[in-house]
């Protein structure tokens, strides 16, 4: 994802001075592609130590990273969208180019193998928060009209707890858009411990635990800014849970 995708998706977390630091981000790019996290750091108006958590709660290293993706970003021409949405088909249009990116983020092979634990699986615990939880809810019953059984887990205080009655024989899906929700990492962590194989559905491939996952499957982002036009995710996640369903049911 770029720099503006995993500023958009991580906003809710942002403390006062992420957000001195997502502003001078957006109106300044040219002078983060050029300049040190001191001379930066200064020009936002926060400390050096700030700026870095800042980089690290995006999913990156450190500030070089970050600076070398807004520099890739910048050259791209993409990092200002000047869309101006006539009609809701141009809404229609920003999602079916989404939609279309599928199989370039997610390969046949990958669907296939999070099918195959699905169906070996002796029970399936899927964990959802919000508006995840509805797609956590929506896989649950795609998965009946198959005839098999799995539990949505949608109330953050109990995902822990789930997550520590696993056994190997299980398997937890998670989904989450962001990828690094609290909730959301402390069950995976949880269940990696336990030895229970696990997926994730994001749409951050720098998703916390990213590499520990058995199925790690990135969905695109529809690459907007959220103040532009109020469109939602969780389409994406809807239409990726019913090819996982489509390649699921080859399988039985």
């Amino acid at each position: 994802m770029n720099p503006i995708e995993l500023i958009n998706l991580h906003e809710s977390e942002f403390t006062k001075s992420d957000e001195k630091i997502k502003t001078y981000v957006i109106n300044n790019p040219d002078y983060v592609s050029s300049y040190s996290i001191i001379d930066v750091a200064a020009k936002a108006g926060v400390s050096k130590s700030a700026l870095l958590r800042f980089c690290q709660k995006l999913g990156y290293n450190g500030y070089s990273e970050f600076k070398y993706e807004v520099s890739k970003y910048l050259l791209s021409g993409n990092f200002k969208n000047p869309t101006v949405v006539k009609s809701n088909m141009d809404i229609i249009e920003h999602y079916l180019n989404c939609i279309q990116k599928i199989p370039d983020c997610i390969s046949d092979e990958r669907f296939l193998a999070l099918g195959n634990y699905i169906s070996k699986a002796s029970r399936i615990r899927i964990f959802g928060l919000h508006e995840s939880g509805l797609a956590a809810t929506y896989f649950t019953y795609r998965l009946s009209a198959l005839g098999i059984d799995s539990e949505a887990i949608i109330h953050s205080g109990i995902f822990s707890e789930k997550a520590s009655f696993s056994t190997t024989s299980d398997f937890h899906i998670f989904i989450s858009v962001s990828g690094t929700t609290d909730c959301i990492t402390e069950a995976a962590k949880t269940s990696f411990d336990r030895g229970t194989p696990c997926a994730i559905i994001t749409q951050n491939s720098k998703a916390k635990y990213f590499n520990k996952y058995d199925c790690f499957m990135a969905i695109p982002s529809l690459n907007l800014d959220k103040n532009q036009l109020f469109l939602d995710s969780q389409a994406i996640l809807f239409i990726t849970i019913d090819l996982i369903i489509n390649q699921l049911s080859k399988i039985l």
